[in-house]
């Protein structure tokens, strides 16, 4: 089977492999399906999702939308911080 390698910083490196277990994949299934919904534009064709290259960031269930949010938030804060960006507020401090 065909390998793709790339060169990370240890910063890098260690923002993907947070970013990988917020979403439960592996470092490597989690490149692989962000770079097919990237390069074929399926996140934004809701008619055509394949299951096969879904992810998402694992969310509590029975929580309320701004809880959910802020958990949002502080994940993408989190790897954001690890990269050396600065925080950003997504969702404000509102509560729906």
């Amino acid at each position: 089977m065909p390998r793709i390698c790339v060169k990370v910083s240890e910063k890098e490196s260690v923002a993907i492999e947070a970013y990988a277990m917020m979403c439960e994949e592996s470092t490597s299934e989690l490149m692989l399906k962000i770079v097919i919904q990237e390069i074929t534009f399926m996140k934004n064709d809701t008619s055509k999702k394949l299951e096969a290259y879904e992810y998402n960031m694992m969310i509590p269930i029975d929580i309320s939308d701004y809880d959910e949010a802020k958990i949002i938030e502080a994940n993408y804060n989190k790897i954001r911080e690890i990269i050396g960006l600065k925080k950003i507020n997504i969702y404000g401090d509102r509560h729906d």
